[in-house]
């Protein structure tokens, strides 16, 4: 009998529990966007549209960034590097302050130093400014990289989903 009385208990406790996620979670969903995995998204400074990747993995945001030179301008560290369209070739240069400098630790030995820049991203109809770090994305299937920075709050994503919604950021 007692073992009866548990088991009802435990049934009532999940039922609860159950109802209580059915009527939180889509009242926390609803201010969130759902996108897939890979998305078109707008770098705002360059005016292009990019496939992007969603990583839920990865805090900061990347961008295939060619060629960075740093230099100082009022007294400040700026970097200047170049962005280039796969689809096009079209090639562009951006100069960006430098925010911070990221030490990336790499398998193959001595650690790699990236700089890391705020820049503006369009996801469906959100502009999002953010910190992005500047790397060669040149062997990667994406050239943008999209972390938690800039989805934090504001994008869940489904990893079954492609290309849900065009970037609409004027």
């Amino acid at each position: 009998m007692h073992t009866r009385n548990l088991l009802t208990r435990t049934s009532h406790v999940l039922a609860a529990a159950l109802l209580t996620l059915a009527i939180v979670a889509p009242a926390q969903a609803a201010d969130k966007d759902i996108f897939g995995y890979v998305e078109d998204i707008k770098v705002m400074e360059l005016g292009w549209v990019m496939k992007a990747k969603l990583d839920t993995g990865a805090t900061t945001s990347s961008i295939d960034a060619r060629a960075v030179e740093p230099f100082e301008r009022d007294d400040e560290e700026w970097v200047r590097f170049k962005v280039v369209d796969r689809d096009t070739g079209t090639e562009k240069w951006l100069e960006r302050p430098v925010e911070r400098k990221v030490k990336i630790k790499r398998h193959e030995g001595k650690p790699d130093t990236r700089y890391v820049v705020d820049l503006t991203l369009c996801v469906d109809n959100m502009e999002i400014e953010e910190e992005v770090t500047l790397n060669n994305r040149d062997g990667f299937n994406y050239p943008v990289l999209v972390g938690r920075n800039h989805m934090a709050g504001r994008i869940i994503v489904d990893p079954a989903e492609r290309f849900t919604d065009d970037p609409d950021c004027k």
